[in-house]
């Protein structure tokens, strides 16, 4: 089974890339693992608003050591600060595998989250969360089913993202090698490590990626020097299907500057 990775930002990499275009794929997909839950994860759901539905997310780091959890999670919400803003957390996982998480306060706000972990780590099934206090004031999540005015059963998933190590590849474009890091920072984030290769740019053939690149749920940066002495920041996007079954997880960079070098300047 093969990952696919489609690159969202072609138009900004035609730009520097001569003929660039195709889908990035990579030849190793991650193999199946039985862990304890640790990784770095996604977490979303729903809660009513009048006579309609909302959607909420948060992702982040997870750590069990030996049934204690802790880790950090990001939330794009203004009442939280931003998706840069640290929402630190503990909780436990009991003989059952029932996972209890309650955060930090932050600008006042308390998430908490139930589930039940899955034998293999890689999902929480039974999901639900509650955010109060502070401006968002109560979100409850909850269980919609289809019927009229919902199209879809509306429900809490949680999934442990696939790491992105390895080799990922746009034909005849850019290739780039990288190494996720097994263990989170401080701020939930994994750190990426590694190189690019690019062909038919009329600025740099190669770079390394720097300090700093890094990868948190679904979200993160690269910071790559260039062969040519300049820096290229892109933020990085990270798409999956559904069931994150490990037929299709996406890539998007999309480049904000170039530092130094011919192609000195914004994208």
């Amino acid at each position: 089974m093969r990952i696919k990775v489609g690159l969202a930002a072609i138009p900004l990499f035609c730009a520097l890339f001569a003929g660039c275009g195709g889908e990035l794929t990579t030849s190793a997909p991650p193999a199946a693992e039985v862990t304890t839950g640790t990784g770095n994860w996604l977490i979303s759901g729903f809660y009513q608003v009048g006579q309609s539905f909302a959607g909420y997310s948060f992702s982040g780091s997870l750590v069990n050591d030996s049934g204690q959890l802790n880790g950090v999670f990001h939330i794009d919400q203004p009442c939280f600060g931003s998706g840069a803003t640290d929402v630190p957390y503990r909780g436990t996982v009991d003989a059952k595998n029932t996972v209890t998480i309650t955060s930090a306060p932050v600008n006042g706000q308390v998430l908490t989250f139930k589930g039940l972990l899955a034998a293999d780590g890689s999902t929480i099934t039974q999901g639900s969360f509650k955010i109060s206090g502070g401006c968002t004031g109560s979100i409850v999540s909850g269980t919609f089913p289809e019927g009229p005015g919902v199209p879809a059963t509306l429900e809490t998933s949680a999934y442990r993202l696939p790491s992105l190590t390895g080799l990922w590849i746009v034909p005849t474009s850019l290739s780039e090698n990288l190494t996720q890091s097994s263990a989170p920072d401080a701020h939930g984030d994994y750190a990426l490590t590694g190189t690019v290769s690019v062909q038919g740019s009329p600025c740099f053939t190669q770079g390394t990626l720097q300090p700093g690149s890094f990868v948190s749920g679904v979200s993160g940066q690269q910071i790559i020097k260039m062969n040519d002495g300049s820096v290229l920041q892109a933020t990085l996007g990270v798409s999956y299907n559904g069931q994150l079954s490990s037929s299709f997880l996406g890539l998007s960079l999309h480049p904000g500057s170039v530092s130094g070098g011919a192609c000195d300047g914004p994208i």
